[in-house]
């Protein structure tokens, strides 16, 4: 399994054009297994989304471009800006340090 943290920003008289946009794409993403969102006021940076977004074993790289362009339409929105990053579980990150997490 594989964990991307996706963030979004987009200013506040936006949100209704987000949200109808958000309706229009598909619920499901091919590599993609479970997907959670949690919104935050983004201060001067207007409205901050967290996606985290948990992939098939092994098919990191293949859910990434497929969220590429699922947020594809979005860059259409003014002031809309998103960062994607995969993550690495703790006990993952000490396996490759040749150590165990318990």
């Amino acid at each position: 399994m594989g964990i991307y943290m996706l963030t979004v920003w987009y200013p506040p008289h936006k949100a209704t054009d987000m949200a109808k946009l958000y309706l229009k794409q598909p619920r499901d993403i091919p590599f993609v297994t479970k997907w959670r969102v949690f919104t935050a006021a983004g201060g001067l940076n207007g409205i901050k989304e967290y996606h985290l977004i948990y992939t098939e074993r092994g098919k990191l790289e293949e859910a990434g471009g497929e969220l590429l362009k699922y947020f594809m339409p979005f860059i259409n929105i003014e002031g809309f800006r998103y960062l994607i990053e995969p993550l690495t579980g703790v006990s993952d990150g000490y396996a490759l340090l040749g150590m165990k997490w318990d």
